[in-house]
């Protein structure tokens, strides 16, 4: 798991999603990954419309779409593009809750190996989870490529290349918002189990480790709070884009599939990404009720 997140970390910042990069244990920004990130960003904003603009001119001529849904590809692309031009666009403030939040990590692992504490498997199952239906999705991104623009110009197969990219930022996108609240989800369970050895004991000595306990719960609804100020507009964003995206391909799978009766690879392929992107986006709810969840129960116990 650990070398996916470096392995994952390193594509975020090859397509400028971040400039922060994992080594000897931190995120750091260099001067050469914050330049390259700035010219990947520019270089994405000025040329993705033109590789859209070719892509939504490939789905009009299908024969299976309708003549009067022509517009449909074009207001897709375009949502799309706006939803990713904010992502690169606000990437410093991504970049300072990653700052904020590796200072929260390093400060429940060391809680943790001080106590011999290990990470529930509940949660290990929901991050797997997750994890998977990221490698899914980007597997499947670019297969689809490979299978629709074989044997195209390579100036078109360049071009559907950034646009692939790009969907892979739309993901990474709500990856990161997952991953970020797991990371404070991680906190709240290691202090609920704290809270519940201290209450089973009942020892006075244990007093000190209730205060210890409050300042970390504290740190992490402080940070959670953070988090969601910045994901707030991005998740809205990306929320509207998934439901344009699931109205549109909903529609284009059911017109596909009425035209031809038999079952192929690329209905197959369309219909797994529909539905893993759901639980996908699912997922980012789940943890969100979790983490309010946590918040709740664990704010009654210390009275706040």
């Amino acid at each position: 798991m650990k070398l996916i997140a470096r392995i994952y970390n390193v594509y975020t910042v090859v397509i400028g999603m971040t400039s922060y990069i994992f080594i000897r244990g931190k995120f750091r920004q260099t001067r050469l990954t914050h330049v390259y990130t700035f010219i990947v960003n520019a270089f994405t904003l000025t040329l993705l419309p033109v590789a859209y603009w070719e892509m939504a001119q490939i789905m009009t001529m299908v024969k299976w779409l309708p003549p009067f849904m022509w517009i449909a590809p074009y207001l897709l692309y375009s949502i799309n593009y706006v939803v990713i031009a904010y992502t690169l666009i606000s990437r410093c403030y991504r970049d300072a809750i990653l700052v904020d939040l590796q200072l929260v990590i390093v400060q429940v692992d060391v809680e943790m190996l001080r106590t011999g504490r290990r990470i529930s498997s509940m949660l290990q199952r929901l991050l797997l989870l997750k994890t998977c239906t990221l490698m899914y999705l980007f597997v499947a991104f670019f297969l689809s490529l490979v299978m629709y623009q074989w044997g195209m110009p390579w100036l078109t197969v360049l071009k559907g290349l950034l646009a692939t990219i790009s969907f892979t930022i739309l993901v990474s996108t709500t990856f990161l918002h997952f991953l970020s609240f797991w990371q404070i989800l991680r906190g709240f369970d290691f202090v609920n189990q704290q809270l519940e050895e201290i209450t089973r004991i009942g020892s006075k000595a244990q007093a000190k480790e209730l205060v210890s306990l409050w300042a970390l719960h504290a740190t992490l609804s402080r940070t959670a709070r953070r988090i969601n100020g910045y994901y707030g507009p991005q998740m809205l964003a990306c929320r509207f884009d998934y439901f344009m995206f699931t109205i549109i391909n909903g529609y284009f799978g059911t017109v596909y599939a009425s035209y031809e009766h038999k079952l192929t690879i690329d209905k197959l392929l369309g219909v797994c990404i529909y539905w893993v992107r759901s639980l996908d986006f699912f997922l980012n709810d789940y943890i969100c009720d979790l983490v309010t969840e946590y918040i709740s129960e664990q704010g009654e116990v210390y009275g706040v």
